[in-house]
């Protein structure tokens, strides 16, 4: 006489109301058998064997199935053996919402794996289209004639102790880091100790945070494995644990392997503020400014670096970091300038992992010293893009352009013949007095200066950019005169044009 059933030598059901009695035992296809591994599984029931799924079972050992349910109705329980038989262990027995139960047992064997299928009905099924939907269950919906939910499990019957051979799981490199809501390709591969590929084995996948298109996969013929990890919102930087698990069966020991990255916030817009936005300050004198920087959602950010530059000038800092209020401050001071120089400020967050970056701008101008038009000083600057001066006459034949000085600003450009005449007068004999150029060369260029109409200085000029610390200087004493005194310079060059941005005549 065969066993009750495959698995159980002894049964013990709670509530059960036939225990004792003859189960139905059946045929049925080992096709039909593994269509079982497809059936949908509904995250109402649950069917649980206390070795976990896969769980290596032999003969005479005590095995317990629990199971439960998240809804009323009435629970039917098919034991599908190795050797191709199915079994009644449950028949339409009712259950309450939230109940769990157990089923109590001693494996019998045959070898091989053994599932166990669990039907939750919203009616009793009756016995025949029970024992037809238990021998076809790729067919069950249409079988009952109503959607059921469907739940099932799968243990292995090992027909003696063995030695198992063992498995191990690597992954794919994966990048450190992702954002938050990314996805991310997860492969693991399963291979024993030869490095061969262990073929259409189960993979059990689980992850500390985040979701993954799948929980269980089955190893390609590479031995492979592989998911898609979404990765959720976070408000800050969080580290990410996915674990895949082989469970083992008659021939490999059980393996596991993880692999970890961080997942980071995704970047927030900021606005870093400077003020003041305009300003206005004497050379040699300095101005305080304030950044403050802050998210998307107004809120302040903390402990992060603000870059300053200028265009003129110097800071007390280069980079200073914000206060718990999002604040920062540092001193621009400027430098010493002949007649009026205009600032531009920036202000800068680089950004950081979860923060964009952000700049911000002020404006303002430089005053050098005081001119009266009086003797003692004579000035002219095209630093502007048009002459400023205090000299009693000019004219000039050139054009006047950007783009040959270090800081932004306008030259006049004197090719080959071109000529800038000035005019002063004095009232009183002076015994020093001095010319400033600021000025330099494109090519060959011999500069001509005369005080006058006497050559004050025949020379070639210096190559390179206008720059506000390179002057050249030349002593104009011995040519001054009372009255009127008229300054000429002139430009000699074949090819060669000489940038002027501004010339200071001192006594």
């Amino acid at each position: 006489m065969r066993k009750a059933w495959g698995v159980f030598l002894i049964l013990f059901f709670l509530c059960n109301s036939w225990v004792g009695a003859q189960p139905f035992e059946f045929a049925v296809s080992m096709r039909e058998m593994s269509q079982i591994d497809s059936l949908p599984l509904s995250p109402f029931i649950f069917l649980i064997p206390d070795r976990g799924e896969w769980g290596v079972y032999h003969p005479g050992e005590n095995i317990v199935l629990q199971y439960g349910s998240s809804r009323d109705g009435y629970v039917s329980i098919f034991d599908y053996t190795p050797d191709g038989s199915v079994r009644i262990i449950k028949n339409n027995e009712p259950i309450a919402e939230g109940v769990q139960r157990k089923i109590y047992g001693v494996v019998s064997g045959p070898e091989g794996t053994e599932r166990f299928l669990m039907i939750l009905s919203e009616e009793i099924i009756p016995d025949r289209l029970l024992v037809e939907a238990m021998r076809n269950p790729s067919r069950i919906e249409e079988i009952i004639g109503y959607p059921v939910l469907l739940h099932y499990c799968r243990i292995q019957v090992s027909a003696k102790e063995r030695e198992l051979a063992p498995s191990f799981i690597s992954f794919d490199p994966v990048p450190g880091e992702i954002l938050a809501g990314g996805k991310l390709k997860i492969r693991a591969f399963l291979f024993d100790e030869q490095g061969n590929a262990l073929v259409n084995r189960p993979i059990y996948w689980e992850v500390s945070q985040g979701a993954l298109d799948s929980y269980q996969t089955r190893t390609s013929t590479s031995g492979a494995a592989e998911v898609w990890y979404s990765a959720p919102s976070v408000l800050e930087s969080t580290g990410i644990v996915v674990r895949a698990n082989f469970p083992g069966d008659m021939v490999y020991q059980a393996a596991e392997g993880e692999i970890y990255f961080v997942v980071n916030p995704e970047k927030i817009q900021t606005t870093v503020t400077i003020s003041p936005k305009s300003f206005h300050v004497a050379g040699g004198e300095a101005v305080d400014f304030q950044a403050e920087l802050r998210d998307l959602r107004g809120k302040p950010v903390e402990g992060r670096s603000i870059q300053w530059e200028a265009s003129i000038g110097g800071w007390e800092e280069e980079i200073t970091y914000t206060d718990s209020a999002g604040m920062t401050t540092n001193r621009l001071y400027a430098p010493k300038v002949v007649g009026q120089e205009r600032v531009e400020v920036k202000v800068s967050f680089a950004g950081a992992k979860d923060l964009l970056p952000s700049q911000d701008y002020a404006y303002g101008t430089v005053s050098g010293l005081e001119v009266y038009a009086k003797e003692g000083l004579y000035f002219l600057d095209f630093t502007s893009g048009e002459p400023y001066t205090n000299f009693d006459y000019l004219t000039y034949w050139g054009e006047v352009l950007s783009g040959w000085t270090i800081n932004p600003g306008y030259v006049l450009s004197l090719p080959d013949g071109e000529f800038l005449e000035v005019e002063f007068s004095l009232s009183r004999p002076l015994s020093c007095g001095a010319l400033y150029l600021w000025g330099k060369a494109q090519d060959e260029v011999f500069l001509k200066v005369f005080l006058n109409d006497q050559l004050v200085l025949s020379g070639r000029a210096v190559e390179g950019m206008v720059a506000p610390t390179e002057v050249q200087i030349i002593y104009i004493a011995d040519y001054l005169e009372l009255g009127n005194n008229l300054l000429r310079i002139e430009v000699d060059s074949l090819k060669g044009v000489y940038y002027l941005q501004r010339l200071l005549v001192v006594f």
